[in-house]
């Protein structure tokens, strides 16, 4: 019977004992070295994401569980809503959305953020600041609204629209976030009727985070 026996003492003196073909061996390792036998020794499936949403930009699994899943928005307008205003085909710029979901299904945090008007994006494109409300730095405020489950992340394509639609208050609403430091009401009249170009040329402060900064949770740095 062959055999391998490690002994791991209270020294941090680690010791290999091994029976083969009936003779006995003995040996020290550093713990570097079994570390590096344990991992060789793994069996490492592959992770299957399942059908992604449209504009999915990035997605990674955690170990327990979890995933990431962050998606380009492909609307530039929405039916919005002001304290009982209904703004419809609102101008949008262009938003990117992170969700995280958790093993069963259940979309624990949301973050949006505003990319610069690149037809290419790449991870160092540049971020603004989230002119309108329920946004603090990337990470939305959803009060006492709730999102559906997403048994599938494709279905996540679908929550920027409940999002959107959601009411909007004055909730972490800032005036300097906009270049002409207008309030939420005054904003969202100044706003309406312009095209989404206007937010670049007139309205969105830069931040310094990038669109790499915002796929890797990182907060934003202002």
């Amino acid at each position: 019977m062959n055999e391998v026996i490690i002994r791991i003492q209270e020294s941090g003196t680690i010791a290999v004992e091994e029976y083969k073909d009936g003779v006995k061996s003995y040996k020290d390792i550093n713990p570097d070295s079994l570390l590096a036998c344990i991992n060789k020794s793994l069996l490492r499936g592959s992770i299957s994401s399942g059908l992604l949403p449209k504009g999915c930009l990035s997605f990674s699994a955690r170990d327990d569980g979890g995933r990431d899943a962050y998606i380009l928005h492909p609307e530039i307008a929405a039916d919005i809503s002001y304290f009982g205003t209904a703004y419809a085909g609102f101008p949008l710029p262009r938003l990117v959305f992170g969700f995280h979901i958790s093993q069963e299904g259940r979309v624990s945090s949301c973050r949006i953020g505003i990319i610069a008007n690149d037809t290419i994006l790449k991870p160092d494109t540049k971020m603004y600041r989230y002119p309108l409300s329920n946004v603090s730095g990337f990470a939305l405020c959803t009060g006492n609204n709730t999102f559906p489950k997403c048994t599938s992340l494709h279905t996540l394509g679908s929550l920027p629209y409940h999002i959107l639609a959601m009411p909007n208050n004055n909730d972490h609403f800032c005036p300097q976030n906009n270049k002409g430091q207008l309030e939420m009401r005054d904003l969202l009249e100044h706003l309406k009727d312009k095209p989404p170009e206007y937010y670049y040329s007139d309205v969105l402060i830069p931040c310094k985070s990038t669109l790499g900064d915002f796929i890797n949770g990182r907060d934003m740095i202002r």
